[in-house]
């Protein structure tokens, strides 16, 4: 529990030092001592609120002082890895069982997604429920292996528009991408395109991310949209 405390420390530090200065300087009358303690513990409370914890914003500022005043502690300090060790276990438990019912609620609203898209005659659908639309076809010739590199371009969405990630968002420049290294719709999308060619993907949650989702950008579950651009072969 030290290690993580430490840790948590260095992140606040490094969270502080890497953030874009503000055009508005700080009141003169703080010491830079006093700036970074403020800054300090705006950045622990705002990764304490990212993970969920409800922090009593008194105690947390008692036990700092307690700390570095070097008074008696309110708890006892030899039972505090014991409890932090049960308590972030807790905490694990709650966030896979929020996890799982997001999943499951995303999952339903995929479903009735593709259903619905299914009925375009436009989009495709493979016997594994990957679900392509063809914007522009390409040589019709070179097609890709699954063992191959490809290079691409591509923005992906959620399904509510939400763009996640794009190679505009990176600069615009194509990117190389291992074939059998990404997700199972991508994998097997891509083959079905020819060089040159640009696809729009719907592909299921299990064929993505699955129930894990991919951090805070693709939730639990979530069915996601990919256009993609087939640039090169490599």
């Amino acid at each position: 529990m030290k290690r993580q405390t430490i840790a948590l420390f260095c992140i606040a530090v490094f969270s502080i030092s890497c953030a874009k200065k503000e055009e508005t300087k700080v009141d003169s009358k703080y010491t830079d001592d006093q700036k970074a303690s403020y800054y300090i513990g705006l950045s622990i409370a705002q990764n304490m609120k990212q993970e969920g914890f409800k922090v009593d914003a008194d105690l947390l500022a008692q036990a700092i002082k307690e700390e570095m005043d070097g008074k008696k502690k309110l708890m006892p300090a030899e039972e505090m890895d014991a409890f932090m060790q049960e308590f972030m276990q807790k905490q694990h438990e709650k966030k896979q069982a929020g996890s799982g019912l997001q999943a499951d609620e995303n999952k339903k609203k995929g479903l009735d997604f593709l259903t619905k898209n299914k009925t375009n005659a436009k989009v495709k659908t493979t016997a594994s429920g990957l679900q392509y639309e063809v914007l522009q076809e390409g040589d019709g010739k070179t097609k890709p292996k699954a063992s191959d590199v490809v290079q691409v371009k591509y923005t992906g969405k959620l399904l509510d528009g939400t763009v996640f990630d794009s190679t505009d968002k990176n600069g615009g420049a194509p990117m190389d991408i291992n074939l059998d290294a990404v997700i199972k719709g991508w994998t097997e999308g891509i083959q079905l395109m020819s060089k040159g060619s640009k696809y729009r993907f719907y592909i299921p949650s299990e064929l993505a991310y699955g129930d894990n989702g991919a951090g805070p950008a693709i939730p639990a579950g979530a069915t996601i949209i990919f256009d993609v651009e087939l640039v090169n072969i490599k």
